[in-house]
């Protein structure tokens, strides 16, 4: 079944109405009509079985069949990613939300190229949302990624003060001390962090403060990885040993139904 992301606010009724690029697409490229069901998520979890109802030019009205919600299971996997330049962010979003990622936070690492002012982190944050919200369509997650403003290097060690679990992969550590896959019957966590540095690599004075924060290095092993390459095996193996890959989520509860 078609997915299409809309606002929450337009699903807190019985007839949303989808309009812009969707609408176009639904009407002139997949060439649905009224009766021909469809799936609506809002980013937040919410997901909603419709009917088209009736098409209009740039406006498709559709009536609520079911409602139901993502139980999130698995902890919250965040990962804080170095600023990089050129559009390396935006390959990386659209992966790490395929992967199920929970939350991605940039920072400004001593070696990181991009140096961004509050203009350009305007226009980069909403088109990385934009990148965001057309992954979460097609791969079939329902709860979007959480973008946080770009932080200091200081102020992102502090944002993972609670995680249970915080992790810098660092290419200088031994590839003795790689991340372990923990045993299945391990006591559960409710949330993870994972940092990873600019192409450069971290400073021997940030991997000192990491430490002093409570994170730990680890290794991905004897090669040196593109950024990017290491941001999908990270996220690879967090979901592997703490997320829905090895522990997969109960199915999603019914919320409302609706007669159509």
């Amino acid at each position: 079944m078609r997915r299409f992301f809309v606002p929450s606010h337009s699903l807190s009724g019985n007839s949303p109405v989808i309009t812009g690029d969707d609408a176009v697409h639904i009407r002139n490229v997949l060439r649905l009509k009224p009766g021909d069901e469809i799936e609506l998520i809002d980013g937040t979890g919410l997901e909603c079985n419709a009917r088209i109802i009736r098409m209009t030019a740039g406006q498709v009205e559709v009536s609520i069949l079911r409602r139901r919600s993502e139980i999130q299971a698995s902890p919250r996997l965040i990962i804080a990613q170095a600023l990089l330049k050129d559009n390396k962010p935006d390959v990386i979003i659209r992966q790490i939300t395929e992967m199920g990622i929970h939350e991605w936070v940039p920072f400004a690492a001593h070696r990181s190229v991009p140096v961004l002012n509050d203009r350009r982190i305007r226009s980069r944050r909403d088109r990385w949302e934009k990148i965001a919200a057309e992954a979460l369509k097609q791969c079939r997650r329902s709860k979007l990624l959480a973008i946080s403003d770009p932080l200091t290097f200081d102020a992102m060690l502090a944002y993972g003060w609670n995680c249970d679990i915080k992790l810098i992969f660092w290419e200088d550590e031994s590839p003795s001390r790689p991340f372990e896959i923990p045993d299945a019957a391990a006591a559960p966590v409710q949330s993870i962090m994972a940092v990873i540095g600019p192409e450069g690599g971290f400073t021997p004075e940030e991997i000192v403060a990491a430490r002093a924060c409570g994170y730990t290095t680890v290794s991905l092993g004897p090669r040196i990885l593109k950024v990017d390459t290491a941001t999908l095996a990270v996220s690879t193996m967090l979901q592997y040993g703490y997320g829905d890959m090895r522990h997969p989520k109960p199915s999603d509860s019914a919320l409302q139904t609706y007669n159509p």
